[in-house]
């Protein structure tokens, strides 16, 4: 039978210790099978098309059967409070996702936990649940599905399902130290925000910063921090705002170093969102000159 890491598939119900339904799969039950991988040791997973008349002591069932992690009855199994529907995963997140991060380790449970089922996990319960009006510009890996067999290809259901798994995982992987890192940048700059005075705010390194700026009203204007490519990142964070238009359309380099009086600039971005400067103290002296009246 087909395996990945700790996930195996059985045709035996005997010896499973998880039901989920066979056919064509969608992101919900595969990212439902790599989220249980990760809460359980060894899953030994069965793909049916129905439960009926089935032993299921001791099995975790899931989007099938009307139960605890199934979506399809009547009145389905709960919503949110912005309308969207659970899905097997959000099911399956409500109730696994906090001892899930605390097994990994993450440094803030709560807000963790409510990163990814803001930012994931109820995007894929909206598709499965056809709510596609809540999918606009949303991230919800959907081509999972694309993985299901094609018409002309000589695979079988499992193997396939094996191989969308495998890419799910990956896909997990990413998104989960994506969001702890997310999670841990906006703490730490809610906190540095705290004692800000300047229109500037100064970063070590880059880091995910819209969160935390749009969640704290004050006079912040400007974040700095170091390029990944050289020298600094100057970006404007208030949409109200932007570099002068005659640094902007300049175009010259040269000219805007004397318009500006910052000697190491390298660069001016077209939409007046971003500069880059050689050191610390151009990008300070850079936001002085676009603050001057």
């Amino acid at each position: 039978m087909y395996k990945y890491k700790n996930i195996r598939l059985t045709d035996n119900i005997e010896e499973a210790n998880c039901v989920t339904h066979s056919g064509k799969f969608h992101v919900d039950d595969v990212i439902s099978t790599v989220f249980i991988g990760k809460i359980i040791d060894e899953v030994t997973l069965i793909r049916i098309p129905n439960i009926n008349d089935k032993n299921l002591t001791n099995k975790l069932v899931y989007d099938i059967g009307l139960g605890e992690f199934d979506h399809h009855q009547k009145n389905r199994n709960g919503k949110r409070e912005n309308g969207i529907y659970y899905s097997s995963i959000g099911l399956l997140w409500k109730k696994f996702g906090k001892k899930y991060l605390e097994k990994i380790k993450a440094k803030n449970i709560e807000k963790t936990f409510e990163y990814m089922d803001n930012e994931l996990i109820q995007y894929i319960d909206a598709t499965d649940n056809m709510q596609f009006e809540y999918l606009k510009s949303k991230t919800s890996p959907d081509f999972v599905k694309l993985y299901n067999p094609n018409w002309n290809e000589d695979i079988s259901e499992d193997e396939a399902f094996i191989n969308a798994i495998r890419m799910a995982d990956e896909f997990w992987h990413v998104y989960i130290k994506y969001a702890i890192a997310e999670v841990e940048a906006t703490e730490i700059i809610l906190e540095k925000m705290k004692n800000c005075k300047e229109c500037y705010l100064i970063l070590e390194k880059e880091m995910p910063y819209k969160k935390a700026v749009n969640s704290c009203k004050n006079n912040l204007k400007y974040i700095i921090f170091k390029s990944r490519r050289e020298g600094y990142d100057v970006r404007i964070v208030d949409n109200k705002s932007q570099f002068k238009n005659e640094i902007v359309k300049e175009g010259d380099t040269k000219r805007i170093k004397e318009l500006t009086g910052v000697n190491d600039l390298i660069y001016v971005d077209n939409r007046g969102k971003l500069c880059c400067t050689e050191t610390l103290e151009g990008a300070i002296t850079l936001i002085k000159y676009n603050e001057s009246v």
